[in-house]
C-alpha cells in the first residue's frame, strides 16, 4: 500500500524548499585565492557566497572584489569580530603644466571606485591624505573633507616622515563617505597656482588605512596612474536599496536570515544599514555557517 502525504506536508514542504534555496552552499566550495582566504560569506564560485559578496580569482591568483569598475584587489577579509575587507585604493590625481599653470585633462583621476551598498569606507580606520605644494583637496560628498598641502620656503621645506601640512596633510573621514571622488581646488590664484612648482606638478590624494601611509618627499613628484593605497571596508548584510533594509528583529523573521550557527547572534550594523552577525561569548567561529561557532 502506497501512503500518500498528508495535506499539511504538501503544504510546508514548498515552503521549507523555499528557505533552504536563500542559504548559498557553503561548503565544497574554494576558501582561498592567491593565499587570501575567502571565508563564508564570501565565495570564489558560483552558488559559494551570499548575494553581492563574490570575490573575482584572477588567472593570475589575485583576488578582486567583483562586480567593481576598479578591479580592487583583495588582501584579507575578516567575518568577526569586525567584518571588514582590506582592498588596494587606486588614488586620485590632477598634474599641471608647471610653464603656465594650465591643468594636464589627461593626467588626471577623480578617485571614484563605484562600491557595492554591502560596503562602508571605515571611518575608524582610514584617513585622507592630500599631497602637493599648492594642493587643496576634498571630498565630493555631504559633509565635505578637506584637506591643504603647501610648500613654502618661509614656512619649511618639506620632510621625509613629516605629514603635519608642509607637502603632505590628513584629517579622519566622516561616517558618511562612502567613495573616493576627490575635487581638487585649481583656481588660478597665486595661492593655488602650479606656475613654476617643479617640486610637485601634481596634486594627490587617498583615503587610506590609519598608521601605514609615511610621507615620502619624492612621492610629490609620482606617478598617480600606478599607486595604489591599502583601505579598510566594512561591511554588512545590506540590500541594493535602502528603504528595504531591515534591522536584526525583523530580519530573523525571513527566509534570507543569514546569523544561521547556533550561538550566533545578530547585531545591527554601527556604520550604515543592514546587520552584521558575531558568536556568541565563549564562542569563535563564522556565524554564517551551520555550526560555525564553536566553543573555546
Amino acid at each position: 500500500m502506497v501512503r500518500r502525504p498528508s495535506i499539511w506536508t504538501a503544504l510546508f514542504l514548498p515552503v521549507l524548499v523555499l528557505a533552504d534555496s536563500f542559504q548559498p552552499r557553503a561548503t565544497g566550495c574554494n576558501r582561498n585565492c592567491g593565499g587570501v582566504d575567502i571565508p563564508f560569506p564570501f565565495g570564489v564560485e558560483d552558488g559559494c557566497f551570499l548575494p553581492g559578496f563574490g570575490i573575482n580569482c584572477t588567472d593570475g591568483g589575485t583576488p578582486i572584489l567583483a562586480d567593481n569598475p576598479r578591479n580592487l584587489k583583495v588582501l584579507n577579509l575578516t567575518v568577526m569580530p569586525r567584518p571588514e575587507a582590506l582592498v588596494m585604493l587606486p588614488i586620485a590625481y590632477q598634474c599641471y603644466n608647471t610653464t603656465d599653470g594650465a591643468i594636464k585633462p589627461d593626467e588626471s583621476f577623480d578617485g571614484i571606485i563605484e562600491l557595492s551598498p554591502l560596503y562602508r569606507m571605515s571611518n575608524t580606520r582610514n584617513e585622507l591624505v592630500a599631497l602637493g605644494c599648492s594642493t587643496f583637496a576634498f571630498t565630493n560628498s555631504k559633509p565635505s573633507i578637506g584637506c591643504l598641502a603647501y610648500c613654502r620656503e618661509d614656512y619649511g621645506l618639506p620632510e621625509d616622515g613629516v605629514c603635519t601640512g608642509i607637502g603632505c596633510c590628513s584629517v579622519d573621514i566622516s561616517t558618511t563617505l562612502n567613495d573616493n571622488n576627490i575635487i581638487f581646488e585649481s583656481e588660478p590664484t597665486n595661492f593655488w597656482t602650479h606656475k613654476g612648482v617643479n617640486i610637485s606638478p601634481c596634486d594627490y590624494a587617498f583615503i587610506v588605512e590609519k598608521n601605514t601611509y609615511r610621507f615620502k618627499v619624492s612621492d610629490l613628484n609620482m606617478d598617480g596612474s600606478s599607486i595604489t593605497k591599502p583601505m579598510v571596508l566594512d561591511w554588512a548584510i545590506r540590500d541594493d536599496n535602502v528603504e528595504h533594509n531591515i534591522t536584526c528583529p525583523q530580519a530573523k523573521n525571513t527566509p534570507e536570515y543569514a546569523c544561521i550557527s547556533t550561538n550566533s547572534e545578530c547585531l545591527n550594523s554601527a556604520h550604515g544599514p543592514g546587520y552584521i552577525c558575531n558568536c556568541t561569548k565563549g564562542y569563535w567561529g563564522n556565524p554564517y555557517l551551520t555550526d560555525g561557532c564553536q566553543g573555546n
